[in-house]
């Protein structure tokens, strides 16, 4: 009986510990929230940025993947003014900018030299 109340003991501390029991059903209940990100991916070739648009919703977290396919001394760099970003673009590598769009409205993103020129429209 003794070695009973024991393991009876011990399985109700480990439940304690572990937030199972009352915490459980209190964890049903809530609800959890992901947070979005939109995730676009720009090929830069010696035809410029493809897709040479996009679309991003304001508020939202973006990753915007850019890569380099082209040995033009121009694609060496992507500069997005609006969101004071600027990053090398290594050949045939992915590079990656994160940010959150918090206004509405067009923006222009382009190479180091502004030759090749693309858009994100953030609504």
């Amino acid at each position: 009986m003794r070695n009973k109340i024991i393991i009876i003991a011990v399985f109700a501390f480990i439940l304690a510990i572990s937030g199972i029991g009352v915490n459980a059903q209190q964890n049903k209940t809530k609800k959890r929230t992901f947070q979005k990100v939109q995730n676009v991916s720009v090929v830069l070739s010696e035809k410029g940025y493809r897709p040479s648009s996009f679309r991003l919703k304001k508020g939202i977290p973006a990753r915007v993947t850019f890569i380099r396919k082209t040995e033009d001394e121009c694609g060496k760099e992507i500069v997005i003014p609006a969101y004071n970003i600027r990053r090398e673009l290594p050949l045939n590598t992915p590079v990656t900018v994160s940010f959150t769009p918090k206004k509405a409205g067009s923006f222009s993103f382009a190479c180091g030299m502004n030759m090749m020129r693309g858009k994100i429209v953030v609504q």
